[in-house]
């Protein structure tokens, strides 16, 4: 759809502050994963895909994301890639995310019910 990358900027405006592009790279479930799952250490490229059980070009595109903001860093052995945490402090966050969310459910949880 010619002209639409254009509109989408328009409508999102554009962002100057880093900390958008870096709650941006946190706001999707694939993402949340593949950080919970380098946890745990270093892993391959093939075993995020296993994991996630996504098209390697999606798992691609999410890494990609996350390199960008420094959340995640890899290196390359042989034609292998390996991911790991660029900063262990995102796992705080991600904690802080979910304690405040289930705070956030069970205060309002008679409304869901």
């Amino acid at each position: 759809m010619p002209g639409f990358g254009r509109h989408r900027r328009r409508m999102m405006g554009q962002m100057e502050d880093p900390r958008s592009r870096f709650f941006m790279a946190l706001a999707s479930d694939q993402r949340i994963k593949i950080l919970e799952a380098l946890k745990d250490g270093e892993k391959s490229s093939g075993e995020l895909i296993s994991i996630l059980e996504l098209d390697p070009s999606v798992v691609s595109r999410h890494l990609t994301m996350l390199r960008n903001v420094g959340l995640v860093s890899a290196r390359k052995e042989g034609v292998s890639l390996f991911f790991s945490l660029g900063d262990t402090r995102v796992l705080e966050i991600i904690d802080l995310a979910t304690k405040i969310s289930k705070d956030w459910f069970n205060r309002y949880q008679a409304y869901f019910e």
